[in-house]
């Protein structure tokens, strides 16, 4: 099933579980650590720090055949299809019995990405206009919203109120749409 690295045998990867979702899947690399990290520790002297014995799990990870990864790159997956399933399968009332705020916010953003939830709309006309844009990659992100704000600014009013509109209606269908899932 879906496992965590217990705190005791690697502290270094102690995750608060969500309470009534799964744990999110591993990846190869951390199915490898669980099982050779009190291998490794137990070969070492008794007071290794838990960084060397790290560093030394991590020299044998990079240093292991392909084949052998294998192993654990399937056990990932098979654990990432679990997840996956169990968001797929999941109700969505979910999202109000829990009261968890990252939980809550976990399962929305889980929910939207497998198309079970549409996509919040833009909270106002300049936000849709910016999702919009396409940015000069030689520029930094925040130089790019500088160029947008301006440019955003110089438009007439009536295509500011076109895109005001236009996120009202998005707006509309996303609630429309949420009522329905919510109260088939």
């Amino acid at each position: 099933m879906l496992r965590r690295i217990p705190t005791v045998i690697c502290p270094h990867f102690h995750h608060s579980p969500l309470s009534t979702l799964p744990k999110r899947p591993s990846n190869p690399y951390i199915h490898y650590v669980s099982e050779n990290f009190p291998v490794v520790k137990s070969k070492l002297p008794p007071n290794t720090p838990g960084k060397d014995i790290m560093r030394s799990v991590a020299e044998s990870w990079k240093s292991l055949p392909a084949a052998r990864k294998a192993v654990y790159e399937r056990k990932a997956l098979a654990e990432a299809q679990q997840y996956d399933n169990f968001f797929k399968t999941a109700s969505l009332h979910l999202l109000f019995e829990t009261e968890d705020k990252k939980e809550k916010k976990h399962l929305k953003k889980r929910f939207e990405e497998l198309g079970r939830l549409p996509k919040k709309p833009p909270l106002s006309g300049y936000n849709l206009y910016v999702s919009r844009q396409k940015g000069n990659p030689q520029l930094s992100a925040p130089e790019n919203l500088k160029i947008f704000a301006q440019n955003y600014q110089n438009l007439g009013e009536m295509e500011k109120t076109r895109l005001n509109k236009e996120v009202q209606i998005m707006k509309e269908s996303y609630e429309k749409r949420m009522h329905q899932l919510l109260n088939p």
